[in-house]
């Protein structure tokens, strides 16, 4: 097993089978993602407004890295073991945008400290952090896919349970499957309602592994207690479905039961979250659904 550092110099603004990879690992490897901030670290006061568009592009990912043997039709095993948080991130609201954005009237940014694991929000105000992932996937076999956007592929999910402990699934669609990091959030309330989390700069150390043989329409998640399923569409509705269709293929495969069975089981013990739903039914929105696993 090697252990693999890739610095925040290898940014890429895209999930693309054209990107050169910046390194090629083998499975079982350990990679160390140095990764950004949402807007590439250029937010360094409250003076900074998200007013205009970052030039090169929203929610850099860390990468590619080209994992040996991979090929279409094989699964990412991608096991989340750490994520350190830099002692500064950001949270912002653009006027008139977001779930309040009919309420929301000007641009503000505001700067928080992180300390001992604690978000210090104002002088008054501090609460516990609470790391994920915002970006994580691999390129797609199609077009390539801007990292501010979730599919398929992965991309910007925005899944509060893309964190420390947890294994992401992720389908390979090209040779070497081109995987990247990014959009760390020290915490994200799910829904993201003003657009942003705790954006921040971050380490990301993962443990990549390979399923051959192996085939996913989409990114899965697990963690000790649940197996989440996920979908993303222009309409909430739409991406409900999408995962609620996930999680039902998913029960019947783990379970060895009918459709019958995993429908009435998901209604049962399942919970629909939404993750992300700044813009509903402008900007996709992002859905998980969570089960319990049960024997």
């Amino acid at each position: 097993m090697q252990t693999h550092i890739i610095t925040r110099d290898h940014i890429v603004y895209s999930f693309d089978r054209e990107h050169s990879p910046v390194r090629k690992i083998d499975p079982g490897d350990k990679i160390r993602f140095e990764t950004y901030d949402a807007r590439t670290g250029t937010i360094r006061s409250e003076d900074n407004l998200l007013d205009r568009p970052h030039p090169r592009g929203a929610n850099p990912a860390t990468g590619p890295v080209f994992v040996k043997g991979a090929e279409p039709g094989d699964t990412l095993r991608v096991e989340i073991l750490g994520i350190e948080l830099a002692s500064q991130g950001f949270i912002a609201i653009k006027a008139g945008l977001g779930n309040l954005g009919h309420l929301a009237e000007k641009y503000v940014t505001r700067l928080v400290q992180i300390e001992d694991g604690i978000v210090h929000y104002d002088d008054r105000i501090h609460f516990p952090v609470r790391p994920m992932i915002g970006v994580i996937g691999t390129a797609p076999s199609g077009e390539a896919v801007p990292t501010l956007y979730p599919g398929p592929h992965g991309g910007n999910m925005d899944h509060n349970d893309v964190k420390v402990g947890s294994c992401v699934y992720l389908p390979v669609f090209v040779e070497g499957a081109l995987f990247g990091v990014g959009d760390v959030h020290a915490a994200m309330g799910d829904a993201e309602v003003t657009m942003t989390g705790i954006e921040i700069c971050a380490e990301v150390t993962v443990l990549v592994n390979l399923i051959k043989g192996e085939s996913i329409t989409r990114p899965w998640i697990e963690t000790d207690a649940s197996w989440i399923t996920t979908g993303d569409a222009p309409k909430l509705a739409d991406a409900i479905t999408i995962a609620c269709e996930e999680m039902a293929n998913l029960l019947q495969q783990k379970l060895s039961v009918s459709f019958d069975d995993a429908y009435l089981l998901m209604s049962a013990i399942g919970d629909v979250r939404i993750s992300q739903s700044c813009q509903p039914n402008q900007f996709p929105s992002t859905i998980r659904v969570v089960f319990p696993k049960i024997d």
